[in-house]
């Protein structure tokens, strides 16, 4: 039987002796390749079907942070106008004769949500050896318990809800586009679209131009100017400032500044602005990081359309390689206000701060002199 062995410095210890039949067993083994087999594609499948709504249901509730504070308006593919009805009947002294024709008024805006998808290649290898299986708001009991396989589809369709969270506020619809922005337009898209229309305005009472750039310094009585320019209904509503995170960590430190002697106001975090009766909350989100408009409304006035119970809704897998599965999933999404009427929303349009460039100072000549310049 023939053997091969290598030759090594004296004193080593000899190395291990293979037969030829060993060494083309390996060889042979060298152009195995590892693949997924038929079985375990067709359980992928199979789980995908079995699973495919709570896949479909997963990018929204983990954009909750953000969609908590919308109104949901389902099953909607395509548009639909949703109607705002204000009515203007009242009493008056009688009089068995005197009729008057119904003053009832609707206003109407149109919500629409555009069609999105999602192909992605992924290697169930990758996973195998991670702990999926932990505790998380959006797996219920029966997710967590499922096999490893789910979680692992289970977690790539989690992961959209953040994109959706983001496109909620500054999403901008380009049919063309490449990111869940560019499915539909955001909120603050909506508005400075309807603010360049002219349909938010100072003259029209749903739009405040903050006066200067909002600081650390001045936050905290700004915003209360804010809270005194609202419209005395929309005073009397629970409302929700929406900003920037940053513009609360000034408040909160403007506040602590310049009222520090309210006994009644002894923490930190100061959740309602000053003079507002606790009735206007602010609401710091990342996703509004850099913007330069916020605006105060009421949940039921901020709407999100999703349409997913359909025939055209589902989750598909299918090979990719040796390694990789391919997963594709759809839905519709769309985001609009239900009113700009200034009773129920009012836009803040911010003042950026100065740019003026830093000029180092100038050195005197007598100290020119004596640095050898």
């Amino acid at each position: 039987m023939m053997s091969l062995t290598a030759s090594l410095k004296p004193g080593w210890p000899d190395p291990p002796t293979y037969s030829l039949f060993t060494i083309t067993y390996l060889l042979q083994m060298s152009d195995v390749k590892i693949r997924i087999s038929d079985e375990q594609l067709e359980e992928y499948k199979r789980l995908a079907v079995q699973w495919s709504p709570v896949f479909m249901r997963l990018p929204i509730a983990t954009a909750q942070d953000v969609l908590k504070y919308f109104t949901p308006v389902n099953k909607l593919r395509g548009k639909r106008m949703m109607p705002e009805i204000s009515g203007k009947s009242q009493f008056k002294p009688f009089n068995k004769k005197n009729t008057s024709d119904a003053a009832v008024d609707i206003a109407w805006r149109e919500l629409e949500t555009h069609h999105g998808n999602v192909i992605e290649s992924f290697s169930p290898v990758d996973y195998q050896d991670l702990p999926l299986a932990y505790d998380s708001t959006y797996l219920g009991e029966a997710l967590k318990k499922a096999p490893q396989s789910v979680l692992i589809m289970a977690e790539l369709c989690a992961s959209r809800g953040q994109f959706i969270a983001q496109a909620a506020m500054t999403g901008k619809r380009n049919p063309d586009g490449l990111t869940t922005e560019d499915i539909c337009d955001g909120l603050i898209t909506i508005a400075k679209n309807e603010i360049e229309d002219g349909n938010i305005s100072v003259a029209k009472k749903n739009l405040y131009e903050m006066p200067e750039a909002i600081s650390y310094d001045n936050c905290c009585d700004l915003l209360k100017q804010f809270v005194f320019s609202m419209d005395h209904y929309l005073r009397k509503a629970d409302n929700l400032l929406f900003c920037d995170p940053e513009i609360e960590d000034m408040y909160n430190e403007s506040y602590l500044a310049t009222h520090s002697g309210i006994v009644y106001n002894d923490k930190y975090n100061q959740p309602f602005v000053e003079g507002s009766n606790k009735k206007l909350t602010i609401v710091g989100l990342p996703q509004l990081a850099g913007t330069d408009i916020m605006f105060a409304t009421q949940k039921k006035n901020l709407l999100y359309g999703t349409y997913l119970e359909s025939d055209q809704n589902y989750v598909d897998i299918i090979r990719d390689g040796h390694y990789d599965l391919s997963m594709c999933s759809d839905m519709w999404l769309g985001f609009q206000f239900r009113t700009l009427d200034p009773r129920v929303i009012k836009f803040i349009s911010l003042k950026q701060p100065s740019q003026t460039p830093v000029t180092p100072p100038k050195q005197d000549d007598d100290k020119q002199e004596e640095s050898g310049q």
